[in-house]
């Protein structure tokens, strides 16, 4: 089970911070489209010294990778 924040990436992606400016390093704008306002606040990877990264739901619904539900469920009939 994942006990981190709501809609964290469960296999945490390493990106490279040459690509990346500033205010993107620093989780202040989306990494993939630079968007500042509203805040991004999914974390979709880190850099390799350890700092998280952001980005914003639009934009990490296309970076997460799909995760597949394989957990069975319980079938329930209801009889009238």
């Amino acid at each position: 089970m994942n006990w981190g924040p709501p809609r964290t990436a469960h296999v945490t992606m390493t990106f490279d911070p040459e690509g990346l400016t500033r205010t993107q390093r620093e989780g202040d704008a989306c990494v993939a489209c630079h968007k500042k306002w509203p805040r991004p606040r999914i974390r979709i990877g880190r850099l390799p010294d350890g700092t998280a990264l952001f980005a914003c739901p639009e934009c990490a619904d296309a970076l997460l990778p799909q995760q597949d539900d394989t957990r069975s469920r319980p079938r329930r009939v209801a009889f009238f």
